[in-house]
C-alpha cells in the first residue's frame, strides 16, 4: 500500500509541473528611462527686484564737481528670449524691460541747492552663456543697456529746472535658473549697468555731465514654449 501511495504522489507532482510549464508567463517590465531636461526653446517671463545707483554730477568738459549722491528703489517688468543647448553648454539671447522707481536726492552746488534723479525705466539686450546640470542652469550675460532718466535742480528760492532723456550703455550679469516643472523655471539674477557720462541742460546754469552706474537684483519666472522634457 505504501509503495502505491508514493507512486501516486510522484505521478501527481509530475503532471502538475508539466502543466505549470505550459502556462504563459508575463514578459519582464522594461525600466522607464527619463530623458534629461533640455533648455532649448523660446521663453517669456516676468521679474521683480530692486536697484541702486551712483550719480556723479559735474560741469561739462571736465569742470568742477557739482555733487554726488545715491539712488535706490524697486523695479518690475518682463523678459523674452531663446536658448539653445548643446551637451552641457547653453547659448541664448534675451531682451528685458523694467518699470522702475529708483530715485534719490543730494546736496549740490555748494550746499544751497538740491539735485535729484529718478530712473523710471530701464532695459537690456544681451547674449547669455551657461552650463546646465539637468534642471539647473548657471549663466553669465552681457550686452547693451538703456535707461530713461529725469534730473532736477531745486534751489532755496523756489527755482526748479529739469531735463530728461534715454541714455545708453552696457551691462554684464550672472544668474541661476532652475526648472521646477516641464515648462516653468525660476531665476535669481544680478546685473551691473554702466551708462558713462551724458550731458543734461538746465535753466540758469551751465550744462551738466552726469555719470551713472546701476546695480540690479531680480527674481523672475519663465514659461518655456514647446514640449520640454522633464
Amino acid at each position: 500500500m505504501m509503495k502505491r501511495y508514493l507512486a501516486a504522489m510522484l505521478i501527481t507532482a509530475a503532471v502538475g509541473t508539466a502543466n505549470a510549464a505550459d502556462m504563459p508567463t508575463k514578459a519582464p517590465v522594461a525600466p522607464v528611462y527619463a530623458a534629461p531636461f533640455n533648455w532649448t526653446g523660446f521663453y517669456i517671463g516676468a521679474h521683480v527686484g530692486s536697484g541702486w545707483s551712483t550719480e556723479e554730477w559735474g560741469f561739462a568738459d571736465g569742470g568742477s564737481a557739482v555733487g554726488n549722491f545715491n539712488l535706490n528703489g524697486f523695479l518690475g517688468g518682463g523678459q523674452i528670449g531663446y536658448n539653445w543647448q548643446s551637451g552641457w553648454a547653453v547659448f541664448g539671447v534675451e531682451a528685458d524691460a523694467s518699470v522702475t522707481d529708483i530715485k534719490g536726492t543730494g546736496v549740490c552746488f555748494g550746499g544751497d541747492t538740491n539735485c535729484s534723479s529718478k530712473i523710471d525705466a530701464l532695459g537690456t539686450i544681451t547674449g547669455r552663456f551657461g552650463g546646465a546640470v539637468d534642471h539647473a542652469l548657471v549663466y553669465v550675460k552681457g550686452g547693451g543697456a538703456w535707461a530713461h532718466d529725469k534730473h532736477t535742480i531745486t534751489c532755496c528760492n523756489g527755482f526748479t529746472s529739469s531735463d530728461s532723456k534715454t541714455t545708453w550703455g552696457w551691462t554684464v550679469g550672472a544668474g541661476v535658473e532652475y526648472a521646477f516643472a516641464p515648462n516653468w523655471s525660476g531665476k535669481v539674477e544680478y546685473n551691473f549697468l554702466d551708462f558713462g557720462k551724458d550731458r543734461f541742460t538746465f535753466e540758469e546754469t551751465d550744462p551738466i555731465d552726469i555719470r551713472q552706474t546701476v546695480h540690479t537684483v531680480k527674481f523672475g519666472i519663465n514659461y518655456r514654449f514647446g514640449a520640454a522634457r522633464y
